[in-house]
């Protein structure tokens, strides 16, 4: 699983462990939703957050999901070196 992420449009270096389990959240968000892919994409934005699996985008149609999403991610990528203000974020993951 080959994992990139993006905050505040610089790239965070990750290594195998972080691609692993940040990807493997990815994947259990998408499959919760009742999606699956190949490809799933994250974007978090400031008022906005939208998943995508391949190309398609995942529905997120209770605010608390949304919020559920958003907190757990941030606080998954709160300890990470180079991250102090997380504003926007993208993290794609994509399966091997």
């Amino acid at each position: 699983m080959k994992t990139t992420l993006f905050v505040n449009d610089m790239v965070i270096p990750l290594n195998d462990f972080t691609q692993q389990y940040i990807g493997k959240i990815l994947v259990g968000i998408a499959e919760s939703l009742g999606y699956t892919g190949q490809r799933i994409n994250l974007y978090i934005e400031p008022s906005d957050l939208n998943l995508f699996t391949d190309d398609t985008q995942v529905p997120i149609r209770k605010e608390f999901v949304r919020l559920l999403i958003e907190s757990t991610i941030k606080g998954v990528l709160s300890p990470l070196k180079g991250i102090f203000w997380l504003q926007r974020i993208t993290i794609t993951t994509e399966k091997e």
